[in-house]
């Protein structure tokens, strides 16, 4: 793990819970430093993870299923909520990886952000991101993979999303396949009903209905950045627009 740039505390910078950035799956921890920097601003010490076998991040032992990922997480997410409960930042399997730490380990996280994270609440929906999983399965996987994210970014950035792109098509099978399907695979609203903290589901491309969310949890919110066309990694194509939404959710209580 990478303290962010800048995020570190600092004159004006107020002690108090920190804040677990993570990214998605065959991406690296650097995106979310923007986010990191915008949370130190606002008096927050962000904390930059990697997921397991990305980065500079050990693999785990073993197949990197979504639940040997959260279990690892998990852990690094306990060491550093010590002094008290954390907020974890997600995006997308970040956010999927962040919200099974919070239903599998009550009192760890304070408040949680899925980042244009696959948690689709409607049945059409589901069944829609289910059936990908077979291709992800099969051969081939990689280029579904690499074709599938380029398509996610959007029409804005190019330099910058060929630089994610060529880090989605490095990143190692063991670390990306299984975890990728199992993601596609999960039917989250068990997990989003159980959630026991406050959660923000920021969509930028991802089907995730707003009320269907709010109708599993009432703990659930939502920001529909759609309009901004800034594709799947709204946190680097319109970084002020995610900090905008995401630092006044995670300065409100645990209840609240």
């Amino acid at each position: 793990m990478r303290p962010a740039p800048g995020a570190g505390a600092g004159p004006g910078v107020v002690a108090g819970p920190g804040v677990v950035l993570l990214p998605g799956v065959g991406c690296c921890a650097w995106q979310l430093a923007g986010q990191a920097a915008a949370l130190s601003a606002a008096g927050r010490r962000g904390e930059l993870l990697d997921l397991p076998g990305h980065g500079g991040e050990a693999p785990v032992e073993g197949t990197a299923t979504l639940e040997a990922v959260a279990e690892r997480v998990g852990g690094r997410v306990a060491a550093l909520a010590a002094g008290g409960p954390v907020d974890v930042v997600g995006h997308s399997t970040g956010g999927v990886v962040g919200l099974l730490v919070a239903v599998r380990r009550p009192g760890l996280v304070r408040r949680l952000v899925l980042l244009d994270s696959n948690v689709p609440v409607a049945p059409r929906e589901l069944a829609a991101k289910r059936a990908r999983a077979a291709a992800v399965r099969a051969d081939g996987w990689h280029e579904v993979l690499v074709s599938s994210m380029r398509a996610a970014w959007g029409p804005r950035a190019p330099r910058l999303r060929e630089r994610v792109v060529a880090e989605l098509a490095a990143a190692p099978e063991a670390a990306v396949r299984a975890l990728w399907a199992d993601v596609l695979e999960l039917d989250p609203r068990p997990l989003l009903r159980a959630a026991p903290v406050p959660l923000l589901h920021v969509r930028s491309t991802r089907d995730v209905d707003a009320a269907g969310l709010r109708a599993l949890n009432p703990l659930a919110s939502a920001a529909d950045l759609r309009p901004l066309r800034a594709g799947h990694w709204p946190h680097l194509v319109e970084p002020g627009a995610v900090a905008a939404v995401l630092v006044p959710f995670l300065g409100g209580g645990p209840g609240a």
